[in-house]
């Protein structure tokens, strides 16, 4: 009998407690707070502006004369005579260095006398063949023997010509080391010709700026040898491919040096003025940071926002350039990012206007 009401009090207890617990976790749930995504959020939104943005590169480079040879000797002779300066500006065609040619002139007058000679006994077997006293045949062998003695005649020409070293086009003279009866081998250099009224400097430019590489844009250069003086160029050519390992594509800048105070092997800082270009911008304090990445909240018609990664540019006062992740026209949250979260729904507490500062 004990047993039995034993069992009945633990069942009543059981029973009370779990009634018990049951209302406090349904009291519970009615206090707990409403979910995120029917939260509202007051903030201040604008549009995504658009700005033209007038970008520039800085990079080094080494300067070289657009035109520039290594004057050479083409035959192996003495030098005869020595007909310019260290550092004298020639013409085209001006005579620099004149090998001795007594034994050219030798040559030359030999050959010359040997084509006249087969000149005059053409002229007689064409005579001959008019009265039928030579063959046919033997006026072909004698026209061929002319025509190889007028070849004889050119290459003595030609050899002869080669003792005379001459300006290939208008340039400075290089420092030499040599003096007259000094003895030059075929293919020897001699020294430095450049012309310096026009210098080209060859620079690397980054494949992402490709699209706003075109010839003719004006490019700024300094020196450190002339301090604060600046010098202008532009860009004369850019290459048909970018390089595989660096991927990065050759420009050439010519320079116009008509007072040659630019010099082969310079180093020169340049600037690269690139073309404005329209480009999306907004107010730095519309940007979410976390770690390395960058957000902004984007609004749709729905009033919802939706956490957006974006790619920043250059900072221009108190906006940032947007690369990739917006464009022109979106709406973003521009005040109010303490209470953001993705997906929530907000008030728009400003009007319709442009975001840019």
């Amino acid at each position: 009998m004990k047993k039995m009401v034993v069992a009945v009090l633990v069942a009543a207890v059981l029973s009370g407690s779990y009634f018990y617990f049951q209302g406090t976790s349904h009291a519970a749930q009615d206090k707990s707070p409403p979910a995120s995504s029917s939260r509202v959020v007051s903030v201040t939104t604008g549009e995504v502006s658009s700005l033209a943005v007038a970008q520039s590169l800085s990079l080094v480079g080494k300067l070289n004369a657009e035109h520039a040879v290594n004057i050479a000797a083409e035959v192996s002779a003495k030098i005869k005579t020595i007909a310019v300066a260290v550092n004298s500006t020639v013409k085209k065609g001006q005579l620099l260095i004149q090998l001795d040619d007594d034994k050219a002139v030798a040559a030359y007058d030999e050959a010359l006398a040997y084509r006249n000679d087969e000149k005059r006994k053409l002229t007689e077997f064409q005579r001959l063949l008019s009265r039928g006293a030579i063959t046919k045949t033997e006026i072909d062998a004698q026209a061929a023997n002319t025509s190889i003695a007028n070849a004889r005649l050119k290459a003595a020409l030609a050899n002869l010509n080669d003792h005379a070293i001459r300006a290939p086009f208008n340039g400075t003279v290089g420092f030499y080391d040599f003096s007259p009866g000094h003895m030059v081998a075929a293919g020897g250099e001699l020294f430095n010709f450049d012309d310096l009224s026009s210098m080209r400097l060859d620079i690397e430019v980054p494949e992402q700026y490709i699209s706003s590489l075109t010839v003719g844009i004006n490019v700024t250069a300094k020196s450190q040898a002339w301090g604060d003086r600046t010098f202008t160029g532009k860009i004369q050519a850019i290459d048909s491919r970018v390089q595989s390992d660096s991927l990065n594509i050759k420009v050439r800048v010519v320079f116009e040096n008509s007072d040659h105070a630019l010099k082969p092997g310079m180093l020169l800082a340049t600037e690269l003025d690139f073309i404005p270009q329209q480009q999306a911008i907004i107010p730095v304090q519309a940007l979410e940071y976390s770690g390395t990445k960058r957000y902004v909240y984007l609004v749709d018609p729905q009033q919802k926002v939706h956490r957006t990664l974006v790619a920043l540019g250059e900072r221009i006062d108190n906006n940032v350039v947007i690369k990739k992740g917006l464009k022109t026209g979106d709406r973003i949250v521009v005040q109010g990012l303490v209470n953001m979260r993705d997906g929530i729904t907000i008030k728009d507490i400003t009007p319709a206007v442009g975001v840019t500062s």
